[in-house]
């Protein structure tokens, strides 16, 4: 059983997210809170594997009641749920050690499996939130150097990973293959690699290859 602890200022948002975690067979909502200071005080009190955090609450608000947390107690796994999938929410709550961050337009599906791989001591970022972090701030020891990647640096790194050649990425991003050998060369000066193929297992140690849409795997448009 994986028991759960739902921290959200509106109840109506609460109760609905508490609804859904319960509706899982081997999940357990064991508490509520409606604010981080509520929250500090219940956790003393009550037995849970995994904390779903709303990260805009009011009071001493989301990020810091993660801080203050994990600073007392770094073993704890937090989930940070946000409407923010860009800017400096993201980054920084990974960088104070949030286990997990879900957008709040993830599905049901995704929600659930944030939860499942972070009681498993796991890390977890919803697709959306993904695509928009400058990926080596939050996973330095898996990028071999790569730093600051741009929106269309992860892009061109995705369909490296994916084996397509440079005139196909150019056909596929309607961008020119001049345009994409920028990108490219970038690509490997940041990690100081030689060549696709330790680009490809950046890209996958990462897990940015597991986030290219479907139809990026295939053909390019044309084809």
């Amino acid at each position: 059983m994986i028991r759960i602890i739902v921290v959200d200022d509106h109840r109506l948002v609460r109760k609905c997210v508490s609804a859904k975690l319960e509706s899982v067979q081997d999940f357990e909502v064991v508490a509520e809170a409606e604010s981080g200071e509520q929250l500090r005080e219940l956790i003393e009190d009550v037995k849970f594997d995994v904390i779903l955090l709303d990260l805009n609450m009011p009071g001493i608000g989301g990020l810091e009641t993660t801080r203050r947390l994990l600073a007392a107690h770094p073993e704890f796994k937090i989930i940070g749920l946000s409407m923010f999938v860009d800017g400096p929410y993201p980054r920084r709550f990974l960088e104070l050690g949030g286990a997990g961050y879900v957008s709040k337009d993830a599905d049901t599906d995704e929600l659930f499996l944030a939860v499942r791989e972070v009681s498993r001591g796991r890390s977890y970022i919803s697709r959306d939130v993904a695509q928009h972090v400058a990926v080596s701030t939050i996973l330095p020891q898996a990028g071999g150097g790569i730093h600051n990647l741009t929106r269309r640096e992860i892009e061109v790194l995705q369909r490296i990973s994916l084996g397509l050649s440079a005139e196909e990425i150019a056909e596929w991003m309607s961008l020119s293959a001049k345009t994409v050998a920028y990108h490219r060369r970038r690509l490997m000066e940041k990690p100081g690699v030689s060549n696709d193929v330790k680009l490809a297992l950046i890209a996958r140690n990462l897990g940015l290859a597991d986030l290219v849409d479907t139809d990026a795997r295939r053909a390019p448009r044309s084809a």
